[in-house]
């Protein structure tokens, strides 16, 4: 009952507003006609009015530029106060309208974005931790509040349901680099989960589970990882008291994590070549073939699908991976 009593407060205080300035640009029209067409302030606001409403008046004799303009002047804002008008009416947006073209625009032109399943808590976090490490992350949520606070956060969201084929294929996940499902419960993870991997078999997808059993469910259905907040949070807790300075150095960005792709200027380079190049991070592990390389030196060689743990200074980092990898 509250909200429907500030909703009718603000339609009326809209109303007035827009009474206050159609009579305000009235006056003004009329003033500058009165001056125009030498005749008295009443006969310019008839004048005014007449053609503003586009209905027009055979005794208005236009001579000049001036009064070219005038006349061109009222008639485009009778048009804009009639659109306007009617677009109040039928309850038709404008900023809506405008911001779901922009939205849509948004949507055609990401690339290797990350699609976050669901903005509650968890898919909320993710997207602030993919934002904070320079990726494009995109979520996706049902409820339009929560989708509106998103993107008063400055977090790209689209309004929608994850575990619907069309919203999937309108995020552009045939583009995307990876998929987060963070969904309030476990059975539209799992189903947003073999979803994914249905339209894209290659896609990363790490999804959140609840139990045991549904996080099996979500591997065999294609998950590549699967986070279980009690035991991810187990981990984290002894981490942070038997490796403090590997945890330390995750959670101030000191290591990232690039895979070298076909092509790549890091392809046939040893480490110690990267490091002659002027890159001032140090390769701290490659991974290949899904194993670790032990042993690695100045002399290991870099190869095509490696992944390289990097470690170095969190600003130097960001401003040197893109021109290491491309």
């Amino acid at each position: 009952m509250r909200e429907t009593r500030e909703t009718a407060r603000a339609a009326r205080r809209t109303v007035l507003r827009a009474g206050v300035v159609l009579l305000g640009l009235v006056a003004v029209l009329g003033f500058w006609g009165s001056a125009l067409f030498q005749v008295t302030f009443g006969r310019a606001l008839y004048m005014t009015i007449v053609t503003m409403s586009t209905l027009g008046d055979a005794a208005i004799r236009v001579h000049g530029g001036q009064q070219e303009a005038w006349v061109v002047a009222t008639l485009l804002s009778g048009i804009v106060i009639g659109v306007a008008a009617i677009a109040s009416l039928t309850g038709f947006g404008w900023v809506d309208y405008f911001q779901t073209v922009r939205r849509e625009r948004m949507l055609k032109r990401l690339q290797q974005h990350v699609i976050v399943a669901g903005g509650g808590r968890v898919g909320r976090r993710a997207a602030r931790e993919l934002l904070a490490a320079r990726r494009t992350a995109l979520v996706i949520e049902r409820d339009p509040q929560l989708a509106r606070d998103l993107q008063a956060e400055g977090i790209d969201c689209l309004h929608g349901d994850a575990t619907d084929r069309a919203t999937l294929e309108r995020a552009g996940l045939d583009r995307s680099a990876g998929l987060i499902a963070a969904l309030p419960d476990d059975a539209a993870n799992l189903y947003a989960v073999s979803l994914a991997r249905d339209l894209r078999p290659g896609l990363p997808i790490a999804a959140r589970a609840a139990e045991s059993r549904a996080a099996e469910l979500m591997q065999r259905a294609g998950a590549t990882r699967v986070v279980l907040p009690e035991i991810s949070a187990g981990r984290n807790l002894a981490a942070f008291l038997t490796r403090p300075t590997m945890v330390e150095l995750l959670e101030d960005g000191s290591v990232e994590e690039i895979r070298v792709r076909e092509g790549s200027r890091l392809c046939g380079k040893t480490i110690a070549e990267v490091a002659a190049s002027g890159f001032s991070g140090t390769v701290a592990a490659v991974k290949r073939h899904g194993g670790f390389l032990t042993g690695i030196g100045g002399d290991t060689g870099i190869e095509a699908d490696d992944i390289l743990l990097l470690v170095g200074d969190p600003e130097r980092l960001a401003q040197e991976l893109p021109l290491l990898i491309r």
